[in-house]
């Protein structure tokens, strides 16, 4: 099928010029489903026994790489009409997306919408660009939620007025931090999930991008050092040097001498923008938010011998927990 646009612009030199675009539009674009009757499933790339498949929006792919990159994410739809309009915004996501469609095991499939006879989406009289834009993406949708009703589609978007739409138009749709709550078997993707807002992030309207707004601040801002130093001499802050775990690089703990024994840190956000090895102040959390635990593991080389056993019949110990409030 040939879809022509034709119009005309006048030169400098005052000429008028006659300007015909044609776009072709075809019926052999294959959905990437192993169980499609209706496709070629020779190059098939989606994984046979997936029950789901997600179809991701342009904001999505700009500010969710990291969570994107998991090894957890698989079986993803690329529209081709997101991948064009992420290349024009930002190269260096664009190549890092590449890579993805390129790595066999991610299974992230480009479906050419654009070309598609069924998904073809052109720009209505005074609609803007990106409005045209995210109606190409729902059509997309609702096409594979037509063409494969056997399988379940989830849109993933943090745009509100899409969402909105998309709800209405009867497709599932999900902000990334709700897609991410959703994959409880992958606990680590809500950390890759990168949160605009400090308040109410588990509330839904808080991960829409509605329009552009003041951005908060996530952590807290570290105390001047002469602070920091008066707290340490009045024993309400103690200093020490941050230990990651190895295993799970979300906590931490830190030696100090003051309190006699590891300072435990939960997460990023009590970490405070500190690295693994620097030279911390802490302040305890109070003692109704200290996580029960039978030894405190040690992270470091290994040379400071092991951590002796609790005595057999004897509750663990709560272990003192902290955050961040400087460094020096």
């Amino acid at each position: 099928m040939l879809r022509s646009k034709a119009y005309v612009r006048k030169t400098r030199r005052g000429k008028v010029l006659k300007i015909v675009r044609e776009h072709y539009l075809r019926t052999d674009i294959w959905c990437g489903c192993p169980s499609c009757k209706l496709c070629d499933t020779s190059d098939a790339l989606f994984e046979p026994s997936a029950d789901e498949y997600v179809v991701l929006d342009t904001n999505v792919v700009l500010h969710q790489m990291d969570m994107l990159e998991n090894h957890a994410i698989t079986d993803v739809i690329v529209p081709s009409v997101v991948r064009e309009e992420v290349k024009h915004r930002n190269i260096s996501v664009y190549n890092r997306l590449r890579a993805l469609c390129a790595d066999k095991t991610k299974r992230f499939y480009v479906f050419a919408n654009e070309y598609h006879e069924e998904t073809y989406t052109e720009r209505s009289p005074n609609e803007s660009p990106n409005d045209r834009n995210d109606r190409a993406i729902r059509t997309c949708a609702l096409w594979y939620q037509k063409h494969l009703p056997h399988i379940k589609l989830v849109l993933v978007t943090n745009d509100k007025a899409n969402m909105n739409k998309a709800l209405e138009a009867g497709l599932k749709a999900q902000t990334a931090i709700v897609f991410a709550q959703s994959r409880s078997s992958q606990p680590q993707l809500l950390d890759l999930v990168a949160r605009p807002q400090n308040e109410e992030d588990s509330d839904e309207e808080d991960q829409l991008d509605s329009r552009p707004q003041k951005r908060q601040a996530i952590y807290r801002e570290h105390l001047p050092l002469s602070e920091l130093e008066r707290g340490i001499r009045e024993g309400r802050f103690h200093q020490g040097t941050l230990r990651t775990n190895r295993h799970d690089p979300s906590k931490a703990s830190v030696a100090s001498e003051s309190v006699g024994q590891a300072i435990q840190i939960k997460d990023h956000i009590d970490m405070n923008r500190t690295v693994d090895g620097d030279r911390v102040v802490l302040e305890l959390l109070p003692e109704d938010q200290w996580g029960a635990e039978a030894a405190t593991l040690r992270e470091g080389d290994g040379d400071e011998g092991e951590e002796e056993e609790p005595e057999a019949g004897l509750a663990p110990a709560p272990a003192e927990e902290g955050h961040g409030v400087g460094v020096g």
